[in-house]
C-alpha cells in the first residue's frame, strides 16, 4: 500500500470513528486537494483488498475490521496520558484497597473512556495469607477475615456450635499466623495442626478448613453498559447480545490474555482492548468493551494510564510493607 492510500484509509477509518456515517469520496477529495475520480478510484481499490465496503450503491465507504485492525495497531504504544487525566486516576484509586480498587478502576475507566469496562480478579491459588482473624458472629457462627498477600479481603463465615471461647480464638489465630503455605494447601495445613491442638482450638480449625474452598472464587467488577447502549451501533441486537456476553463472560478475553501487556481484539461488531493489571503478587484483568468504531488513540492511552497507575500503587505498597 503505497503512502497516498494508505493516507486515504486512514482519513476514512478516522472520519467514519467520529461520525458514524459512509465517506464520500468528496469529503476526502476535498480535504486532500485531489479529485474525486482518483479518491474512487483509491476506494475501488481499498475495496477490492478488503480494507473498505460500501453499504449500498451510491452510497460512502466504511471501514471494515481488517481496516480498524491496522489502524489500531499504529497507536501501540500508546501517547501518554494527559496530566488531568493521570491526577484523576491517582485521585479516584489512591485511597482504594482490595475489591474496592478493582470496582472504582472498572469505574474510573468507564467513566474516562465512554465505553463499557469489566476487571476481572482469577482464583489465584499460588497466593499466601497475610493474616486470618476469627470472632463470634453468633452462638453457632464464627467470622473468618483472611488478608490475601495481595492486599485483598476475604471473609468467611464458619458454622461452629457452640462458638469457642476468646481465649480459644486467641490462640487458634496466634497458630494461624505461622500458616505460611499456598492458599489451595491452607485446608491440609489446618488439619494437621488441628491434630496437635486442643479440641476447643481443633474444632475451629476444622471447621475452617471445611468453609476454605469457597474462599477465592474468580471475580468480577463491571462498570459502564449504559455507555454502549447509547452508540448508534446499539440498534443492532446483534451487538447487544454480544456486549452483554462479554460484559457477563469476558474471561476467554481478558483472563487468557492477562500475561499480555496489551491487546486489541475485534470481534464481528465489537472491539475489545485487555490490558493487564499488577496487583503485587498477583494480577487481574482489564477489559474495555466498544463497537468497532472505537476510539483507539484515546482508549489505549487510558488503559495503559490505568495499568501503570495501578502498577505504581502496588510497588509503593510493596516499599511501604
Amino acid at each position: 500500500m503505497n503512502e497516498r492510500t494508505a493516507h486515504i484509509l486512514d482519513l476514512v477509518t478516522a472520519h467514519y470513528i467520529t461520525s458514524a456515517k459512509p465517506v464520500a469520496s468528496a469529503q476526502v477529495a476535498k480535504q486532500l486537494g485531489i479529485s474525486s475520480a482518483t479518491v474512487r478510484n483509491e476506494f475501488a481499490a481499498l475495496e477490492e483488498a478488503g480494507y473498505l465496503a460500501q453499504p449500498h450503491t451510491s452510497a460512502g465507504r466504511i471501514p471494515t475490521a481488517q481496516s480498524y485492525r491496522r489502524y489500531a495497531r499504529k497507536f501501540i504504544p500508546p501517547k501518554k496520558l494527559p496530566k488531568l487525566q493521570r491526577d484523576l486516576l491517582k485521585m479516584r484509586l489512591g485511597g482504594a484497597h482490595g475489591d474496592t480498587l478493582l470496582q472504582q478502576v472498572a469505574n474510573v475507566t468507564a467513566e474516562l473512556s465512554g465505553y463499557a469496562v469489566v476487571v476481572s480478579l482469577p482464583a489465584d491459588d499460588d497466593l499466601h495469607t497475610l493474616e486470618i482473624h476469627l470472632s463470634a458472629l453468633s452462638s453457632t457462627r464464627l467470622l473468618a477475615v483472611v488478608v490475601l498477600e495481595n492486599g485483598l479481603i476475604r471473609q468467611l463465615v464458619l458454622d461452629l456450635a457452640p462458638t469457642p471461647g476468646d481465649n480459644a480464638l486467641r490462640e487458634a489465630e496466634s497458630s494461624l499466623r505461622s500458616l505460611d503455605v499456598p492458599v489451595q494447601e491452607v485446608p491440609v495445613a489446618l488439619a494437621n495442626i488441628a491434630g496437635r491442638a486442643e479440641e476447643e482450638v481443633a474444632r475451629t480449625f476444622r471447621a475452617l478448613a471445611d468453609a476454605w474452598p469457597t474462599m477465592n472464587p474468580p471475580r468480577l467488577f463491571s462498570q459502564g453498559l449504559k455507555n454502549l447502549l447509547m452508540e448508534p451501533e446499539s440498534t443492532d441486537p446483534e451487538f447487544v447480545r454480544m456486549v452483554v456476553e462479554r460484559v457477563e463472560q469476558p474471561n476467554s478475553t481478558a483472563e487468557a490474555d492477562i500475561d499480555e501487556a496489551l491487546r486489541i481484539v475485534l470481534e464481528e461488531t465489537l472491539a475489545l482492548v485487555s490490558a493487564r493489571l499488577e496487583l503485587g503478587s498477583s494480577k487481574a484483568g482489564l477489559l474495555l468493551l466498544g463497537p468497532l468504531r472505537m476510539r483507539y488513540p484515546e482508549t489505549l492511552a487510558i488503559a495503559q494510564g490505568v495499568t501503570e497507575t495501578v502498577a505504581k500503587r502496588a510497588e509503593q505498597r510493596a516499599s511501604f510493607n
